[in-house]
Parts: C-alpha cells; structure tokens; sequence
C-alpha cells in the first residue's frame, strides 16, 4: 500500500469517526421558568423534573434537560426572546409575558370567564386551545406546546376587607401589563399599577400599593401573606403556566424526537396541574392564609355576581379598544369555548 493510500485511509478514518461522534452527541434542550427550583413549592419547578425525566428516560440519555429556575435565564421577555432564537429550547411563560410577543392573548383573561379547573382544562386543551397555538406560532414563531399549573386569583389587600365593588375603591392594586386586568381593575374603583413580580413584596410591605391579586399558592412562592391583612376568594381569573417552544427547535426534532417530546409534555402538563391542585387544597389554602394572619372573606353569589357586572362589559371594551377586533373576536371565542364545554359537562 502507497504511502499517499495510507495517509488517505487515515484521514478518511478520522474524518468519519469525527462525523458519527457528532452524530451521536446528546441533544441538549434547556428549559427555563422564573418560580423557585423547589419541587414543594413550585408546581412550574415540578412540572418541569417531570419533562426531563420522560426526555431522558425515554430517549436512553440520547436527549438530556437542563432546567434553569428562579428567572436564572432572565425575566419574561429576555427568555421568550431566547426562546424565539432556539438558546431556551422550553420555556415556562406567564400571559403577562407571552402577551408582549402575541397581543390577542391578552383576551384570555376575561374575568369569571372559567367556573372551575375541569372547564379550563378541556378549552385549553380542545379546539380553542389547538388554535390559539397555531395562530400564536404563525405570528412569533413561538410555538405553544400546553399549560400546565393552573389556579384561580384572588384578591387581597391591607386597607380593608372586600365584600362588593364598593370596597374596592381607592386602594391601588399591583398587576400585570395586561390591559384586561387593568380594565378590570379600574371598572371596580381600584386603582391598577404595574409592578415586576421581583418588586412586588417590597411595594406591599412598604405601602407603594395597598394590593395584589394572585392564584394563593403563588402568594406563597413570594411571601405576600406576610404583607397582606385582607384576601377575598373572588376565583375572578384564571392564571396558568404558558409552556412554548421555537418553531425552528421543534422542526428539528426527529419524528422519534418529536413523539418523546410529546410524551414529555404530557407528563409536565399532568403534574404540573395535579401539583397545584393539591397544594392548594393542603399546603397553601385558606387555612395557610389564615395561619398568617390574613382575614379571608369568601364572597355569597350575589356579591360575586356584582363584581361580575362590573368588570366584564368593561373589559370587553378594553379588549376592543386596545386589540381592534381580533381581541374582542379572541375573547368571544374563549366564551363560546367554556359555554360548548359546559354544555358537554353538565348536560
């Protein structure tokens, strides 16, 4: 064999050594949340061990999950925005975050619109959700693959307790940059003030805002019963877990890939809702609440329904006025959802 042969075979050898080692290396899909990585107390936290375990279980280590807790990959917009460019592969939005990248989003939280966890699971999960994510993935690139925890808001404060409408007057609630909840805020008598969640106990506990409203467990992730002495279990909205991906990361996925990947969802969606579901019926309800201090005020029907009155016409209108009528087509939408679920339900 020619010296000129050898150095060929040599350098052929490498080279296909090179290729198949490249073949073979792990694929690496880091998925981001902003709660505590603690599995007891954050149901983001455990609905995402739940996705790495199916990944890596399933694929035999050929896929592995990198989980970045505590906004460790930045805040809402910093981690969609690496989401869009495929450096998070998975990440575990809020809507006050998606609706920055997706305005009609905004019209999902309608007040009252969801009567319980059973409603919510099946538009979310039926047609309505099916095309939110296609229209969503088709404007941003941005791929909405399920939600997962989810729980219904209440209201608390430290002026006074609230029974009706009326009581909401003059006190300053923190929200989201979410116009619905502003709307809903303000057609209340309340004053509405966005502040980062990072910011949000300080702006209590120093009394920049008298008030907040957030699902009780998530109160709990941020120590807000230490600085709330009202809760009124008004169930107005319905916060969940926005879990998306890149179109661009997904198409890149094997059908293989994709079908463990799948799976993996699955099985985030399943814990992440069973997690916050139990713990807000042990862990952190009313009698967690109650425990620290806060007085909690469960309002009749009668009361619930005023609040009702109020804040949805004006809401509506704020959807139509900011979004035009794609929002207000959206928000429709969400209701002829619930009402068809409910029919099927409880027919």
């Amino acid at each position: 064999m020619s010296r000129k042969l050898k150095m060929f075979l040599v350098v052929l050898i490498a080279v296909l050594f090179i290729s198949t080692s490249v073949l073979a290396a792990p694929l690496e899909i880091k998925l981001a949340h902003e709660e505590p990585g603690d599995v007891e107390t954050s149901s983001s936290h455990a609905a995402a061990l739940a996705f790495k375990n199916v990944i890596e279980t399933e694929s035999n280590n050929e896929m592995f999950v990198n989980i970045y807790p505590g906004n460790a990959m930045g805040r809402q917009r910093e981690r969609l925005e690496l989401t869009q460019a495929n450096i998070v592969q998975v990440n575990v939005a809020s809507i006050g975050g998606l609706s920055q990248f997706y305005e009609p989003v905004n019209a999902f939280d309608l007040p009252f619109a969801f009567p319980n966890h059973a409603v919510a699971y099946r538009v979310i999960d039926g047609e309505f959700g099916q095309r939110l994510s296609e229209e969503m993935e088709a404007e941003t690139g941005l791929k909405l693959l399920t939600t997962s925890a989810g729980d219904f808001y209440v209201l608390s404060n430290n002026v006074r307790p609230i029974r009706t409408p009326e009581d909401m007057e003059g006190i300053s609630f923190r929200v989201m940059s979410v116009p619905s909840h502003i709307a809903m805020m303000r057609s209340l008598g309340a004053s509405a003030t966005p502040i980062d969640w990072s910011e949000l106990y300080t702006s209590l506990q120093t009394g920049v805002i008298d008030g907040q409203h957030n699902p009780i467990p998530i109160m709990a992730i941020g120590g807000l019963q230490e600085v709330q002495d009202y809760v009124t279990l008004t169930n107005h909205l319905y916060g969940t877990d926005w879990w998306v991906t890149s179109s661009e990361f997904y198409e890149s996925l094997t059908d293989e890939q994709k079908r463990i990947f799948a799976n993996a969802i699955d099985a985030a969606k399943v814990v992440g809702r069973g997690h916050k579901v139990l713990t807000g019926i042990t862990t952190y309800g009313v009698d967690f609440l109650e425990e620290a201090g806060a007085e909690v005020y469960a309002p009749s029907a009668e009361e619930l329904q005023m609040f009702r009155d109020a804040a949805i016409p004006a809401v509506l209108e704020a959807i139509e006025d900011d979004m035009g009528e794609a929002g207000l087509d959206f928000a429709n939408r969400l209701l002829e959802a619930v009402e068809q679920v409910e029919a099927e339900l409880y027919k």
